[in-house]
């Protein structure tokens, strides 16, 4: 029986080209070497002790890239053909169970490795979520609001979690048994969001939006300090002015007077531009 041939460079071809009279055309292709013969790798997914179907089987290359994957079929096998030559690891995963242990596998031209896998199952999996995003409404735009305390309470109404949003103003709460949820969020100078319900069945997710808005009586600044004379003592019983400054005007907006330490503060400061100052009249 003859020996089967097999490419020393793949196919290359050139771009269209016409040819008009007596022209010349000088096409010059360039080959590569052809891709040498692919392996095999094959296995059976289980539990410890018995087979997973329609498990997830995914083979990534040397550098951790995602290479090929393929599902297992009823008795847990699985087969990825048409690999080449190289180094790789192969993982599997279902839901309910964690992702296996990598097994490596190093296939040369032609070659076929076994690569079993087990998964174990985590009960935690089977448990739901509630996820979402905490947005704050003010002057007719949304936007997220990172540090805000997030409460999960069950359906008796007794906190059972609490987290706080990030940056993009989200949150999730994970292992969530099956239940009924009442979901809230608060934050320092806005008023709570409106309660939010969700209901997790079966492992299912949930996701929502709360609408947080500026509570007009504690969203604003204060402005302190100590007032002290040419010598550095403070004085005490001495006026002192805050102005906003608007358009390059000074509108005196509060006044006070400093303690026995030299010192005073304004509360309520809403936002815009200020300035303070003071004076002690004989």
């Amino acid at each position: 029986m003859a020996d089967v041939k097999q490419d020393l460079y793949g196919l290359e071809y050139s771009p269209n080209f016409e040819i008009s009279g007596l022209q010349e055309a000088d096409i010059n292709l360039n080959l590569t070497p052809a891709a040498g013969v692919s392996g095999t790798v094959f296995g059976v997914v289980t539990d410890g002790t018995d087979p997973i179907p329609d498990a997830t089987v995914k083979l990534f290359d040397s550098l951790g890239q995602p290479y090929q994957h393929t599902m297992t079929d009823a008795t847990g096998a699985y087969t990825l053909d048409g690999v080449p030559a190289g180094s790789y690891t192969v993982s599997a995963v279902k839901e309910g169970y964690l992702l296996s242990d990598a097994v490596g596998v190093a296939l040369t031209g032609g070659g076929t490795i076994q690569a079993d896998l087990v998964c174990t199952a985590d009960a935690s999996l089977a448990l739901g979520a509630i996820a979402g995003v905490v947005k704050v409404s003010y002057l007719g735009a949304e936007t997220p609001l990172s540090g805000a305390k997030v409460t999960l309470m069950d359906a008796l109404g007794t906190a059972v979690a609490v987290t706080y949003t990030v940056a993009d103003g989200e949150f999730a709460f994970t292992d969530v048994a099956d239940g009924t949820y009442t979901v809230m969020s608060t934050a320092d100078g806005y008023q709570a969001s409106a309660p939010m319900t969700a209901t997790i069945l079966n492992g299912s997710i949930a996701n929502m939006v709360l609408i947080m808005t500026v509570d007009t009586r504690t969203y604003n600044g204060t402005v302190s300090g100590v007032i002290r004379d040419q010598y550095g003592n403070a004085v005490a019983g001495c006026f002192v002015g805050l102005f906003q400054v608007t358009g390059g005007a000074e509108l005196l907006t509060a006044t006070t007077k400093t303690n026995t330490a030299g010192m005073y503060l304004f509360g309520g400061v809403t936002s815009g531009e200020y300035l303070v100052k003071a004076k002690l009249e004989a």
